[in-house]
């Protein structure tokens, strides 16, 4: 987990690659890492590929990136803020 706290699954986003290397997002199953809405940016590439243990091309970086930002801003609004 790359936020260093405990979090209810509910409150985390989980990343993970499937048996076939493809990657996922909100979705539970394979080698992946959850991270928090409070992830810093400067360091959540570098723990998402160590929790991966492998590579993430650009182009899922930038999926991951998507994903991170809509799962915030929908957290926010579930939570009223």
């Amino acid at each position: 987990m790359l936020c260093r706290r405990r979090f209810a699954t509910q409150e985390l986003l989980r990343i993970s690659r499937d048996g076939d290397g493809a990657l996922r997002t909100g979705e539970r199953g394979g080698r992946g890492v959850w991270i928090c809405s409070g992830s810093h940016e400067a360091g959540l590439h570098a723990g998402i590929r160590q929790g991966l243990r492998g590579a993430v091309s650009d182009e899922e970086a930038d999926v991951i990136d998507q994903a991170r930002r809509a799962w915030i801003e929908a957290t926010s609004e579930r939570r009223g803020a």
